[in-house]
């Protein structure tokens, strides 16, 4: 298979198929100090996180590219680049996301940011009347 194929059902901020695999008991685990941050328990959770997180894009285009993966049988670890694109000009993060999985379903996700701060502000809350 090859590493494009493997890695797009992980792939949630393209809109791909990733939370069609997350099991019902999934853990997300997202650093920073925006009201995104915490741990999100079950499916609904971790699929609002995935809402709130595409809508702090402020109706801006979100594309993902994939810089590097190491994948075992319980772990996937993609390395990304993700391009949020804004009314003020895109802005560009670099993450890490760590998958732990059961069979085919996706139960543990930690992301760890390059930049927390520039991540902060991105997800931070919009100036009420706008957004």
């Amino acid at each position: 298979m090859s590493c494009d194929a493997t890695w797009r059902p992980f792939s949630a901020a393209t809109g791909g198929p990733a939370s069609g695999f997350f099991a019902d008991d999934i853990v997300l685990h997202v650093p920073g100090r925006s009201s995104l941050a915490g741990e999100h328990r079950g499916r609904e959770a971790a699929e609002g996180y995935l809402r709130g997180a595409l809508a702090r894009a402020r109706g801006g285009r979100v594309e993902v590219e994939l810089v590097d993966m190491l994948a075992s049988e319980e772990r996937v670890a993609l390395v990304v680049r993700e391009r949020f694109g804004r009314p003020g000009g895109a802005v560009e993060i670099r993450r890490a996301n760590l998958y732990r999985l059961r069979g085919d379903q996706i139960v543990e996700v930690w992301i760890f940011e390059a930049n927390q701060y520039e991540v902060d502000e991105l997800l931070a809350e919009p100036p009420s009347g706008s957004g």
